[in-house]
């Protein structure tokens, strides 16, 4: 069957192209998945679509969220049936095949219940990214935590704190990205140059700062922030990746967390098993399942997150927007049917 794909054949160039996908001649664990819908996650793919890090590898097929349902498996394949509904590290293509069984979370599928929107469920994937954090954190009912950057990731951990009995304080310099935390249900949002965060912070808790600090924006100047803005005993926890350069005398903030005794958590998503096993309590497989019970209850708000919903052909702009308009591309999600 013809397939469209999205890909990135050298740095700053998106494409849509298209291939023949057979579902013929698989192998025992492979499956062709067609794809409903897939979210672009902004600051993964744009890191690699930029190569900020250097070393990225082109032709790059870019993508890691869809939601599809299953055409064709393998004879090894037992635990998902034709038809079924999946959510997997899909890339952005109409129809792909893919290797299902691996034991990491980019190589699972991962069943989908049937009464929730594929452009909706999609946000699931930047769902279990965020649940990293709360799931990482010693939170105790009542705690202040204050998240820094409102993005997809950062605004859905801010809804799961809430959802966990904390006072959220949501803190980003796009008024944009305030708006749709206030949409949501944060109450207490800052609108304030990044100078001026950590004091903002200090005024809405008396001056000692809060219990939580989370870092969503993955960048080093905004967990220097964090810190500073971290009461005595607390914790700061790394949700984002720091990709950006960043230089700093870094003593100041070594001094901070030795004085005050701060405690910091890396919440990288793949710190989380992929599949459920009898001795540990979190997995992806929960995590999603969890997530999509959030977005199905109405409890977890994705829909106002959504800025645009687009065809394959729109695409090439869509990436144009999230670099060079980030306020009003804050959630794109690809329809594929």
């Amino acid at each position: 069957m013809q397939a469209q794909y999205i890909v990135f054949p050298k740095p700053n160039v998106v494409e849509v192209c298209t291939e023949e996908v057979s579902t013929q001649d698989l192998a025992p664990l492979e499956v062709v998945v067609r794809n409903e819908a897939s979210i672009i996650s902004a600051g993964t793919e744009l890191s690699r679509l930029t190569d900020v890090l250097g070393g990225t590898k082109y032709p790059l097929r870019p993508g890691y969220g869809s939601i599809g349902r299953v055409v064709a498996k393998g004879s090894g394949v037992e635990d998902v049936q034709i038809g079924q509904r999946v959510f997997y590290a899909g890339k952005h293509a109409s129809v792909q095949r893919f290797l299902h069984g691996q034991n990491h979370q980019w190589g699972i599928l991962y069943p989908v219940r049937e009464d929730v929107d594929p452009v909706e469920a999609t946000f699931a994937c930047l769902a279990q990214i965020a649940m990293t954090a709360p799931n990482v954190t010693q939170l105790h009912l009542g705690d202040t935590v204050a998240v820094f950057g409102l993005g997809a990731v950062g605004n859905l951990a801010a809804q799961l704190y809430r959802l966990a009995g904390a006072r959220v304080i949501g803190l980003d310099p796009v008024e944009a990205r305030c708006e749709q935390a206030r949409r949501v249900g944060i109450a207490e949002v800052i609108n304030v140059a990044p100078d001026q965060q950590v004091q903002a912070v200090k005024d809405l808790t008396a001056g000692q700062g809060a219990h939580v600090t989370v870092d969503a924006a993955g960048h080093s100047a905004v967990i220097a922030n964090a810190l500073q803005a971290t009461r005595l005993f607390g914790q700061v926890i790394l949700l984002g990746t720091p990709r950006a350069a960043y230089s700093r005398d870094i003593t100041p903030l070594m001094m901070k967390i030795h004085e005050s005794g701060l405690v910091v958590r890396g919440a990288h998503m793949w710190r989380i098993v992929p599949s459920d096993i009898r001795e540990v309590r979190l997995s992806v497989a929960w995590a999603l399942r969890t997530v999509i019970d959030f977005i199905a209850a109405g409890q977890l708000k994705v829909r106002e997150l959504l800025t645009h919903t687009i065809g394959p052909d729109e695409v090439p702009a869509a990436y144009e927007g999230l670099q060079s308009n980030p306020q009003a591309y804050t959630g794109v999600v690809i329809d594929w049917r």
